[in-house]
């Protein structure tokens, strides 16, 4: 049963939590041990009520679910859980992870309890609403990057909330265009807002996003702010790395057909893992290897 349940909380979503580490990264105190344990809590305490809220949602969508040729395999939607007794784990597990939030950050808690809220709002009407559904799938993103920075008690890059926004958006409409390439005629049957897209239009929609989110990033990258911030100017030595994840991933959606699943797509493929810790590795020399921000004299 323990299995089933953790089955059902989707552990391996909780990467989509990392970003909560952005706001210590880019603040420079990813090496403060009272900053690095207090995002390792919150990023426990948000995912915990992140697992929670597919819970809810799987226990909404079970007979949805149990039409679609993936998702019938859940604990839920196959019947290998009894839907009373997840949700009174559940019950459980939600207060605790609430009270631990608002221990970490009064601001924190009630961001969390929004993002809750919005989530069953989402599960309720916005995921019924054309566009509006991926949006509000990217607004959830943006949710995390600001929860993950104000616990700690730092701002947050605009541009480089716009840029988690665009590629949140870029991935959301890969999992549409893939539900819709492996359920073809039945996607509607399976999720009725699948009947208001076609392949075409999100391809369309793919390609504005995909630039937006290479623009959003660049502008971060040679933006004043960022280079006074960071302490080096050289963060768009960086651009080349995104830019090759941003292709790579345009290459898992169309010819490894897996877009359908972000998560598993990430975390399979071993160029996007490989390319993301260069970065991660790049982003710390840059801003920890006292790089001078002067240009070379020539002689």
């Amino acid at each position: 049963m323990i299995y089933l349940y953790l089955k059902l909380m989707r552990v391996p979503q909780w990467i989509k939590n990392v970003i909560l580490f952005a706001g210590l990264i880019f603040s420079k105190k990813i090496f403060e041990l009272p900053s690095l344990t207090k995002v390792c809590l919150a990023f426990l305490c948000f995912s915990l009520v992140a697992s929670c809220q597919y819970v809810f949602n799987d226990f909404l969508d079970q007979k949805e679910d149990a039409t679609h040729p993936e998702k019938k395999h859940r604990p839920l939607a196959s019947g290998a859980l009894d839907s009373g007794i997840a949700l009174a784990i559940t019950g459980v597990i939600l207060p605790v992870a609430l009270i631990g939030a608002y221990k970490l950050s009064p601001v924190f808690f009630y961001l969390t309890i929004f993002y809750l809220l919005f989530n069953m709002l989402y599960s309720k009407v916005l995921k019924h609403i054309v566009i509006l559904d991926v949006m509000s799938i990217s607004i959830g993103f943006v949710l995390r990057a600001i929860a993950g920075a104000v616990v700690i008690g730092v701002e947050f890059s605009h541009w480089l909330l716009l840029c988690t926004f665009m590629l949140a958006l870029f991935w959301g409409f890969s999992k549409r265009r893939g539900e819709i390439n492996i359920l073809k005629t039945d996607a509607g049957k399976h999720r009725k807002i699948l009947e208001e897209y076609s392949i075409e239009f999100l391809d369309l929609m793919m390609a504005v996003v995909a630039t937006l989110t290479l623009v959003s990033y660049v502008m971060y990258t040679v933006s004043p702010e960022t280079a006074k911030s960071l302490g080096t100017p050289y963060m768009v030595y960086t651009v080349p790395i995104v830019v090759y994840a941003v292709f790579r991933s345009l290459y898992i959606i169309y010819i490894k057909n897996m877009g359908h699943n972000p998560t598993k797509a990430i975390l399979t493929d071993v160029s996007v893992l490989i390319s993301g810790f260069i970065w991660l590795l790049l982003i710390l020399f840059l801003m920890f290897g006292n790089i001078s921000g002067q240009p070379p004299v020539l002689h």
